[in-house]
């Protein structure tokens, strides 16, 4: 069989498209100043929103939303919801970005000293308030609840008196005292 130049050109070619078609694995972004390098235009800008994981709630609730920014800009606070990955949003003063995937994100209220809502090392969960991390030292669990999502494991920390923290991770929720 004999090809052509252009023939082979144009195979070699598709053969690149194909090829670098798929998606660009990028690392995930959970709880970083943001660092890409082109603006993004928002999806939306929910207002009411106190604290990172309630702004999670509303871009797990938007079909388009990958990512979102949030903190405390000049005394208000913000989230920022992107349908695009937490990867490409630029930096932006007291904003802190998280993938939608991440699964550990903190219920804190930001406050001028801590205006990304950050945990903080001396944070510290209680029955009422449980935290979504494991305790440092890495302690072995109180139980392992079988439950399906993120909600039903805080609700099965809160139905255990002895939680004060817990995790949902890879499917498996984790309650820690």
């Amino acid at each position: 069989m004999h090809c052509s130049f252009s023939t082979t050109v144009i195979a070699a070619f598709s053969m690149l498209s194909v090829a670098s078609a798929g998606p660009i694995a990028a690392r995930q972004v959970c709880g970083a100043a943001p660092s890409g390098t082109v603006a993004q235009t928002p999806l939306l800008q929910p207002t009411g929103i106190t604290t990172a994981s309630d702004c999670a709630t509303k871009c797990k609730g938007n079909p388009e939303c990958l990512s979102f920014l949030f903190g405390l800009v000049d005394g208000e606070d913000k989230c920022i919801l992107y349908s695009v990955p937490a990867s490409s949003l630029p930096p932006q003063t007291n904003l802190v970005a998280y993938d939608i995937a991440c699964t550990s994100i903190p219920s804190v209220v930001p406050t001028a000293a801590n205006p990304g809502g950050l945990r903080t090392r001396q944070a510290q969960g209680t029955h009422a308030n449980p935290l979504n991390e494991a305790p440092e030292g890495s302690p072995a669990p109180i139980d392992t609840p079988k439950v399906d999502d993120l909600d039903a494991c805080l609700t099965a920390c809160k139905g255990n008196p002895s939680c004060v923290a817990y995790t949902f991770e890879s499917g498996v929720c984790k309650l820690f005292n």
